[in-house]
């Protein structure tokens, strides 16, 4: 069932630590910096920018405008010491539940999540990886902390394992909430380039819609949908396919007040629901 944006929503109901929400809009990784003043009542959770264990220095990225979204040549990350460096003391000061993003290899993703005990202010984390077998990403951050973990589904699976194979999977390795879908590969021509990379916008709502519709008819574990929640009409589509919150990112950088405008008209109807019944 999809969120009622009306009520608190727990992310995390079988894990000891819980993962309650005032708002199902979360911002997504590499998003934060674009929101400003950050409201608690609209704003359920904060996604950092994904930490690796190992960033690479590169610089600034191309990107190129394609049909109702952008292709990003990478997608921001941070390393994870950088990351705890520059936000880690901010984080137990947060009105805002704070989930921490990491990304890599089932080892790099351990020597991560090792140190999560050190720190305090995180709610929850979001496991990344382009690992074959994401369970093991999954399993092995859950060995290492107790913490609500959000695992993002792969965006594209094999022709031997169905996406409903693969969610069942990573409830058993660990994650308490499953987070559809990835970004998938794209590519824009700008000028006389062409840039390869990831697709981010309202282009991605057919794609988020089509898995949160296969996860719900497979799991009870709550759903995160990623991936072309533009406004507050398409956000309402994904609670409706299942969806119990909505992380926004690209919205961001074409109205850094998606997030509230969304929040709001979300609280909005159900309110408007509640009197009329």
């Amino acid at each position: 069932m999809g969120a009622n944006p009306g009520m608190t929503i727990d992310l995390a109901p079988r894990n000891p630590y819980g993962l309650t929400l005032s708002s199902p809009v979360i911002v997504a990784a590499g998003s934060a910096g674009v929101l400003r003043h950050p409201d608690p009542q609209l704003i359920g959770a904060i996604v950092t920018t994904t930490a690796m264990l190992r960033a690479p220095h590169l610089s600034q990225t191309r990107w190129g405008a394609v049909p109702a979204g952008v292709v990003f040549e990478r997608l921001p990350t941070i390393s994870f010491r950088s990351l705890i460096q520059a936000e880690a003391k901010r984080w137990p000061r947060s009105p805002i539940p704070i989930l921490l993003s990491i990304a890599g290899t089932a080892d790099e993703l351990m020597h991560m999540a090792k140190q999560l005990e050190s720190l305090e202010g995180i709610a929850g984390v979001v496991v990344q990886t382009d690992e074959p077998d994401p369970r093991e990403a999954v399993a092995a951050v859950r060995s290492q902390t107790p913490l609500p973990l959000l695992a993002v589904t792969p965006h594209a699976v094999t022709t031997d394992s169905s996406l409903a194979t693969i969610a069942a999977e990573l409830v058993a390795a660990g994650a308490d909430a499953l987070i559809a879908s990835a970004y998938p590969r794209g590519s824009a021509v700008t000028g006389e380039d062409m840039v390869d990379g990831f697709v981010v916008g309202p282009t991605l709502i057919p794609w988020t819609l089509r898995a949160l519709g296969e996860l719900a008819a497979s799991t009870t574990a709550p759903l995160i949908a990623l991936g072309g929640v533009g406004d507050a009409r398409l956000a309402q589509l994904c609670l409706n396919a299942g969806a119990s919150a909505l992380m926004i990112d690209g919205a961001l950088y074409g109205d850094p007040a998606a997030p509230h405008k969304i929040g709001t008209a979300l609280q909005w109807k159900i309110a408007s629901d509640a009197a009329s019944a």
